[in-house]
């Protein structure tokens, strides 16, 4: 292969790389698997490739010398191969349909936390109780262990049916994902809902949960239970994750 004609597929490639990229985080499926804060770094990565490429183009015009052709054949070729390597994740997330994790990938990361460590627990005290979503819960219940804490608290919040082996028949946890940095640090977190619907609910299912919290437990271990007053079936999110 001519020296000029594998400077104008790796031209190529880095352009078709800044159109995918571009695409997603124009979409919102980028953030997918990175956090929001990051986008930029993206943005960064589309206008390098775009310039990596130009600068690709100016040397393929310049490199008319023929002559030289014999002397770069075979350096050619064993370019060719890394070239291959770097279009195949391209390839990948063209081919492959981009989706977010849902209640299939909680297995992979341990279990749903009903608390967690991320901190903000004292804003979650400035947040009205029907506008907390399940990570301000999370956050409230961590701020204070007490399993009658939240007793008689309203909540209308929205997220995907988790089940397990700890789960009773009137037992369900509407769950969320939260991501830091990517989706390499996701963790999953929800409360627990009781219902009579429970068991009739399909698993990784968004649904709105509306209702009063009350002293329960899980699995013996006493935690505050969201006794559902009414739980609709809903859409999910165009970004189904939760960001601390």
């Amino acid at each position: 292969m001519r020296p000029q004609t594998l400077d104008r597929l790796k031209a190529l490639l880095l352009i078709l790389m800044a159109i995918f990229l571009a695409d997603k985080l124009v979409s919102g499926k980028l953030f997918y698997y990175i956090g929001p804060r990051f986008g930029w770094l993206s943005l960064v990565a589309i206008v390098l490739f775009i310039l990596i490429a130009g600068s690709y183009n100016l040397v393929g015009k310049q490199d008319g010398d023929d002559d030289h052709d014999h002397i770069d054949h075979q350096h050619s070729k064993g370019a060719l191969g890394p070239l291959l390597i770097t279009a195949l994740p391209l390839i990948l997330g063209t081919i492959v349909p981009t989706s977010p994790l849902g209640a299939s990938a909680v297995s992979t990361r341990g279990t749903v936390s009903t608390t967690t460590a991320i901190g903000g627990s004292e804003r979650v005290l400035t947040i009205v109780p029907d506008k907390r979503n399940v990570l301000d819960w999370a956050r409230a219940m961590n701020a204070n262990p007490d399993p009658a804490a939240l007793n008689g608290e309203q909540a209308d919040v929205i997220g995907f049916v988790y089940r397990d082996s700890r789960f009773v028949k009137d037992q369900f946890m509407l769950a969320r994902f939260t991501i830091t940095c990517c989706v390499a640090d996701a963790m999953a977190i929800g409360l627990v809902v009781q219902s009579s619907e429970a068991d009739q609910l399909t698993a990784d299912s968004w649904v709105r949960v509306q209702g009063t919290f009350t002293e329960g437990e899980l699995h013996g271990e006493p935690i505050p239970v969201l006794v559902a007053e009414d739980i609709t079936p809903v859409q999910p999110p165009e970004q189904p994750y939760l960001y601390p």
